[in-house]
């Protein structure tokens, strides 16, 4: 099993999809606790608020480091390296939106 998860895109295709999990999550509570549609989430804040892109997509990428961790711990390093590339992208997406 190790070896058909111990891969480089397969930690980035990882990475990608953790990444959208931990929007969708982040979009659904937030929507929930303020009352609002998920649509309206993501027109009304996430698209039209530039103050909040540069947050929600860091706190996107905390299902990725959750993944991370987990990985690392039980050795599946390029796995990891996989991940680490997402994740390093995504640091650079947010300085742009910063």
């Amino acid at each position: 099993m190790k070896e058909k998860i111990d891969k480089v895109w397969v930690g980035m295709i990882a990475g990608v999809l953790g990444s959208a999990l931990g929007f969708l999550l982040f979009g659904i509570g937030f929507a929930l606790f303020n009352h609002i549609s998920f649509g309206a989430f993501i027109t009304d804040i996430f698209l039209k608020v530039e103050d909040f892109q540069s947050r929600i997509v860091s706190f996107s990428m905390l299902v990725d480091v959750i993944l991370f961790f987990v990985f690392i711990r039980k050795n599946y390093q390029q796995f990891c390296r996989g991940l680490m590339a997402i994740l390093v992208l995504s640091v650079a997406v947010v300085a742009w939106l910063y």
